[in-house]
């Protein structure tokens, strides 16, 4: 697997603490993109910070090590007395470690990272990571993860859909990236949706935090418990709304609520969960059912027959839609 160029600026902001948020995004894409680039950074936060290098190394290299902090010490002090070129000053510091210690870090530190890759077919899976974050996912749904994390950060990569509860480390965030999406947490329940053919990106968060940000589009957003994030991958537009249908995790629990809902609501919630396509006459779709209508792993046939049996309705099947109408 090849590396990318590596952004050595970006690096020296991080490791000084003066990295602004689009380019931490622009950071966090190169360490996820595959393990050899985070191999790189961890490579480089161990000689920025080298006073804790000292159980790694073995004595030549610890030497080498000292040798190279000592240079590194008088190119700080020359950064202070120039300002407007820091960036530049901090970035060839980097890269003066690194070309005196690579050679060292691969000889003495060899990293085989293991990935794995965990996909569903017609039956939604239950997995826990290495780190005790517990993955619900759902049918025809994909994640792929290292199989021992790295030291500061959590990344999997995930597409289809997905319920999370995330094992809480404040000193190493969890990561879930998908098309072109990042989301940040440090400890939460979410339900995060990135199906290839559908056009919306949706997470919805249950507990803790969420930063849910768009790499196309730079943008960023904070979540709170029981709120909504939709992403139209088209015009890549964010929305974000407090949780209005609680159905939104029937995938998991296999339970509807229908109760005070309209018939367009309704068809809107059958067509999501059973992936049938139910329709409604412009007659009959504001029509709102005030009795009983919850379930729990019940078929789409008996519900249907329930909303015939309590209301003024007819259903029709044409072409394999569903079709509420007025008798």
């Amino acid at each position: 697997m090849k590396t990318q160029n590596i952004p050595h600026d970006l690096f020296a902001k991080f490791f000084s603490g003066e990295i602004s948020e689009k380019e931490q995004i622009t950071l966090d894409k190169f360490i996820s993109d595959n393990p050899e680039n985070e191999k790189i950074f961890e490579e480089y936060q161990i000689i920025w910070n080298l006073e804790n290098t000292t159980n790694i190394f073995n004595n030549k290299t610890e030497q080498a090590l000292k040798s190279v902090k000592t240079k590194l010490g008088k190119t700080e002090k020359t950064i202070k007395k120039n300002n407007n070129r820091i960036w530049l000053k901090i970035a060839a510091s980097i890269i003066l470690v690194f070309g005196l210690t690579y050679l060292f870090l691969n000889t003495f530190q060899t990293t085989n990272v293991q990935y794995v890759s965990i996909e569903t077919k017609e039956k939604i899976k239950e997995y826990e990571l290495s780190d005790g974050s517990i993955v619900w996912l759902n049918k025809n749904s994909k994640i792929e993860f290292p199989e021992k994390f790295g030291k500061y950060k959590r990344i999997i990569k995930m597409k289809g859909e997905a319920y999370f509860i995330i094992a809480h480390n404040s000193k190493k965030p969890f990561i879930v990236e998908t098309e072109n999406t990042f989301t940040e947490v440090l400890g939460t329940e979410f339900n995060l949706k990135s199906v290839d053919n559908e056009s919306i990106v949706e997470i919805v968060l249950l507990k803790g935090k969420v930063k849910f940000t768009d790499t196309k589009s730079k943008i960023s957003e904070l979540l709170k418990p029981n709120e909504m994030i939709s992403l139209n991958k088209k015009d890549r537009r964010l929305k974000k709304e407090t949780i209005s249908n609680v159905n939104f995790l029937s995938w998991k629990t296999q339970e509807l609520d229908l109760n005070g809902m309209n018939l367009e609501e309704i068809a809107n919630t059958l067509s999501k969960h059973y992936k049938v396509k139910v329709k409604v006459d412009n007659s009959v779709k504001k029509e709102v059912f005030t009795s009983t209508l919850a379930f729990k792993n019940e078929k789409i046939e008996n519900i249907i027959d329930l909303i015939k049996q309590t209301n003024n309705i007819r259903v029709d099947s044409i072409y394999g839609e569903i079709i509420f109408k007025r008798k």
